[in-house]
């Protein structure tokens, strides 16, 4: 996932008209850099707790460093990156009972879910284990297909959203449409120091 933050044309040209006409144009880029520095900072911050906020993402699974921020002439870019989640190391579960599957939580406002599967006449319930590397996850058999050498279905990782989906969710929903009014804020707060208003 990758957001870039930077000002919509008509009011850069606007801010560095005003600047040039005051005898201020060579520092143009210098209220940018501040005004898109300020607002890439909070994005970021505001990005990691709404995802917090939306998800049951574990704090050792989303970190605010998990964001990278890269700064260029005119913008900023922050990525998230990352591979799909194993429910267990990075999401609000339980763990599976005698009588009922593993359960999970994605969502702050979902419910805890049995990870069950039904298929091929059959119901496969997700069931916590550890591998032999000592990963903990849950897992769940796979239909029709068999493990090397056995008689049993293969199993397999139960994974979820990666952070970087989640951030992406996120952003969409919650910060997205106030972005270019706070860099309008930003450029305008600025330019008035600059000339002293």
């Amino acid at each position: 996932m990758m957001v870039e933050i930077t000002p919509d044309k008509v009011t850069f040209e606007a801010i560095e008209k005003r600047l040039k006409d005051l005898g201020k144009g060579d520092q143009v880029n210098d209220v940018l850099k501040k005004a898109i520095n300020e607002v890439s900072t909070e994005v970021k911050n505001r990005m990691h707790s709404e995802t917090k906020d939306m998800y049951t993402i574990k704090a050792s699974a989303f970190r605010k460093s998990d964001i990278k921020k890269k700064t260029r002439k005119q913008e900023t870019v922050l990525t998230v990156s990352g591979a799909r989640l194993g429910i267990r190391k990075a999401y609000k579960t339980r763990k599976n009972t005698r009588r009922k599957a593993a359960g999970a939580m994605i969502r702050m406002d979902g419910a805890m879910k049995n990870i069950d599967l039904n298929a091929v006449g059959r119901s496969f319930k997700g069931f916590l284990a550890t591998t032999h590397s000592g990963h903990e996850g849950i897992f769940q058999r796979v239909p029709d297909k068999k493990m090397k050498n056995a008689s049993k279905e293969a199993i397999q990782e139960i994974t979820a959203m990666s952070r970087s989906k989640a951030a992406e969710k996120a952003y969409q929903e919650r910060i997205e449409e106030d972005v270019q009014d706070e860099i309008r804020f930003r450029l305008l707060k600025h330019m008035n120091t600059v000339i002293g208003v």
